[in-house]
C-alpha cells in the first residue's frame, strides 16, 4: 500500500478514489464515529445515486456486524486466532470464563459439539 493509498483512507472526503468507494468509507466512519447520527436525508439521497437501496442497506448491516463483532471481543477479551499477519477465519477462542459461563447455562460452543 502506497502512501496516497494510505492518506486516503485517512481521509476518504478529500480523496480521489471512486466515489463508491468513498461514500461507502464515509458511510462506515459516520456509522462507527456519531452512532450514525450524520446518516441524514442527504447523505442517503448522495449515496442513492451510487448506491442501490439494497446495497445502502448491506452497507449498514456489515458496518453493523462487524461494529457488533468489535464491541464484543473488546469487552470479553476475546482474541482473533491469526498467524504471523494473517488472520484465520473462524471463531476465535473466547476466555475460558466465558465458556465456563456459556456451560454452566447448558450452551456448548460450536467447536466443542464439533470436537466430540
Amino acid at each position: 500500500m502506497d502512501e496516497g493509498t494510505i492518506a486516503a483512507i485517512h481521509d476518504p472526503g478529500r480523496s480521489d478514489l471512486e466515489p463508491r468507494v468513498k461514500l461507502a468509507m464515509l458511510f462506515v466512519e459516520r456509522w462507527i464515529a456519531d452512532d450514525a447520527r450524520s446518516i441524514d436525508d442527504a447523505f442517503f439521497a448522495e449515496l442513492r445515486e451510487h448506491f442501490s437501496e439494497r446495497e445502502v442497506l448491506e452497507l449498514a448491516i456489515t458496518a453493523g456486524t462487524v461494529e457488533l463483532s468489535h464491541k464484543f471481543n473488546t469487552a470479553f477479551g476475546v482474541v482473533p486466532r491469526h498467524e504471523g499477519d494473517t488472520y484465520q477465519v473462524g471463531t476465535p477462542g473466547a476466555p475460558q470464563y466465558m465458556r465456563d459461563h456459556l456451560a454452566s447455562l447448558g450452551i456448548e460452543s460450536p467447536r466443542a459439539t464439533a470436537e466430540r
